[in-house]
C-alpha cells in the first residue's frame, strides 16, 4: 500500500510532474479528488515502486522520471478513466441508451427551455418595457442580459456545436499518437522517451 500522500505534497505533485513533460500525470493530480489521487498514488507505487512524497519533494533522479514516462505510456486507459470527463461521458452514453425517453432527450429539453426562456426575455425587456436611462431596472436587465447571452447560452451552444466535439477528437488524436509511440520499437536513447 502506498504511503499516505501529504496534503503539501498533494500541492506540489501537478507543477512537479508538468516540468518533466509528464502532463497526464500532472493534470490528475492537479484535478483529482482525494479518492483519485490515493487510487493514483498506488498505482504509481505498484508499478514503478516510487513513492508519490518523494516526487513532490523532488527526490526523483532520471531513471524515476524514465519509469514514470514510462507508465505514462503503458497505463493510458487506466490513466484515462480516472480523468473526471471522462465519467461524465460514460453516464451521458448511460443515459443516451436508456430506454425511458425522458432520460434520454432531458438535455435536449433543459437546453430548449433555457434557450427559449432567454430569448422571452430578450424580446420582452426589448419591445415590451419601458426604462428610465438611469434607473435600476435597467442595470438589472444588463446584468440578467449579459449572464443569459456570456453563460447559459453560451454554454448551450458549446455544448453542442464546439468543445465536447472537439475535445473528443483531440481525445482520439492523443491516443493515437501514444499508442504509435509506445508501439514503435525504443532504441534504448533519450529521443525515445517523450518530454
Amino acid at each position: 500500500m502506498a504511503n499516505p500522500l501529504i496534503p503539501k505534497a498533494a500541492a506540489a505533485l501537478g507543477p512537479a510532474l508538468a516540468r518533466h513533460g509528464l502532463d497526464l500525470l500532472a493534470s490528475l493530480f492537479s484535478g483529482a479528488k482525494k479518492q483519485g489521487r490515493d487510487e493514483l498514488a498506488e498505482l504509481i507505487e505498484e508499478k514503478t515502486g516510487i513513492d508519490v512524497n518523494d516526487i513532490a519533494d523532488d527526490k526523483l533522479d532520471e531513471t524515476d522520471w524514465g519509469r514514470l514516462r514510462e507508465l505514462q505510456l503503458t497505463e493510458q486507459e487506466r490513466l484515462l478513466a480516472l480523468v473526471p470527463n471522462r465519467n461524465a461521458r460514460r453516464s451521458h452514453e448511460r443515459e443516451l441508451g436508456s430506454e425511458d425517453l425522458a432520460v434520454r432527450r432531458f438535455r435536449h429539453n433543459y437546453a430548449v427551455l433555457l434557450t427559449v426562456l432567454t430569448f422571452g426575455f430578450i424580446f420582452k425587456a426589448a419591445f415590451f418595457t419601458d426604462y428610465d436611462a438611469d434607473g435600476p431596472a435597467l442595470r438589472i436587465v444588463d446584468t440578467v442580459l449579459g449572464f443569459l447571452l456570456g453563460v447559459s447560452l453560451a454554454a448551450i451552444i458549446q455544448y453542442f456545436f464546439g468543445s465536447s466535439q472537439g475535445s473528443a477528437s483531440k481525445q482520439v488524436q492523443i491516443s493515437s499518437i501514444l499508442k504509435d509511440a509506445a508501439a514503435r520499437p525504443s532504441q534504448g536513447g533519450q529521443d525515445d522517451v517523450p518530454h
